[in-house]
């Protein structure tokens, strides 16, 4: 049992405090009509998914956004309305709680499983060790309008109609200049909206206002609408199109997933076919040669080559390119013949381009070596013609 625990607590430290979430933001906001919460996901990892899971006999239906394998469970909300998102953070040290028992399994996802209110959570949390949150903090809603931010052992009750978190510790900077421009922007949001005036769309446009581009890009935005357990997805920070999800209608499906860029492609479009490959059509084996390419994407993606060399070598995604960039490679034919030269392109989210036309191309036998002997045979020929 002492090692299940530790295997368990093992997983759950992997899962809470990985780094996968180095930038993201995410907010609780709530009025007398509607209860939200909402977060950015922000990595380089692209491999995004979407798991719903029905109630059983011990556990309440739930969603879970995330990745997969050990980095799965990233955030999610159950069909009680509690919902929690998590942050990477700096070490702080867990002073109140290490005389606690840990947990036997990852502590938040049991929250989604059993718990109808942040109330309900912190009786569960008062129970345990804190060590599992000494590098990260939890953000947990319910649709009864309270909040609460776990900050190792510290927990940080909500008192606006909004609380924010992104990666800093609030305790230790209670008061503005807050060091993340994410939070900055977030709270001057949420200030200076009415509060009447809360939405899905106010909800979105707040994690437009803080998403990521760069090297860790958002990879996906959720809005929980936490009393209708309705599921509002977006991807890689675009925000003009939306999937939504019934939480109660989706389970009776049974247990299922989807891949998120998959859920998007049919709102994607794929690159335009590349210009045939550019270079000599005829040259030497066991020499290199310069072949171009380039196509565009018409949003604006970044986009990645494929050339089919027509001589079984072996083909590689190269890039990324910038669209519009020509892809410029070098390739050598070691076996004389005629070829069938072609590339295709795929943008980053992997939808793929059709094959170009096709470029042919024809490797004579090199030229033979000559010996000494065959050089100079004309010569000695004509030295003794008397012969």
């Amino acid at each position: 049992m002492k090692r299940i625990m530790l295997i368990s607590l093992f997983i759950c430290l992997i899962v809470i405090i990985n780094p996968l979430v180095l930038s993201c933001t995410v907010f609780h906001v709530s009025n007398e009509e509607f209860c939200f919460g909402g977060n950015n996901e922000d990595y380089n990892i692209e491999d995004t998914f979407i798991y719903f899971y029905p109630s059983t006999n011990t556990s309440y239906a739930k969603v879970i956004v995330g990745y997969s394998g050990l980095y799965k469970i990233q955030g999610g909300m159950n069909e009680k309305g509690v919902f929690w998102d998590g942050l990477a953070a700096p070490y702080l040290e867990i002073k109140n709680s290490t005389e606690k028992p840990y947990f036997n399994g990852h502590i938040i996802d049991y929250i989604l499983d059993t718990c109808e209110t942040c109330q309900d959570a912190l009786d569960i949390l008062s129970q345990y060790n804190m060590k599992i949150f000494e590098r990260s903090q939890i953000l947990i809603g319910d649709k009864y309008g309270d909040s609460f931010i776990i900050e190792g052992d510290i927990i940080l009750q909500k008192s606006e109609y909004y609380q924010v978190a992104t990666n800093f510790y609030l305790s230790q900077y209670p008061n503005p200049p807050y060091p993340c421009w994410r939070y900055n922007t977030a709270l001057l949001l949420f200030q200076n909206n009415p509060l009447e005036n809360l939405s899905v769309e106010f909800c979105a446009s707040v994690l437009n206002a803080v998403h990521q581009e760069g090297a860790y890009p958002t990879q996906y935005s959720t809005v929980y609408d936490l009393k209708n357990g309705l599921i509002y997805l977006y991807y890689y920070h675009n925000y003009h199109t939306v999937k939504m999800f019934n939480l109660t209608e989706e389970t009776k499906s049974g247990y299922h997933s989807y891949s998120i860029p998959g859920l998007f492609k049919q709102d994607s479009q794929r690159p335009l076919q590349p210009t045939i490959p550019s270079g000599p059509n005829s040259g030497t084996i066991h020499r290199a040669y310069t072949y171009n390419s380039v196509t565009t994407d018409p949003e604006k993606d970044p986009v990645y080559y494929l050339f089919d060399w027509g001589d079984e070598s072996e083909e590689t995604w190269l890039g990324p390119f910038e669209s519009g960039e020509t892809c410029q490679v070098d390739h050598t034919w070691i076996t004389e013949g005629n070829y069938h030269v072609r590339v295709k392109a795929k943008e980053i989210h992997g939808l793929e381009s059709n094959w170009s036309d096709i470029l042919e191309i024809s490797m004579p036998r090199s030229k033979p070596h000559i010996t000494l002997l065959e050089e100079h045979f004309p010569y000695l020929l004509h030295l003794f013609s008397f012969l």
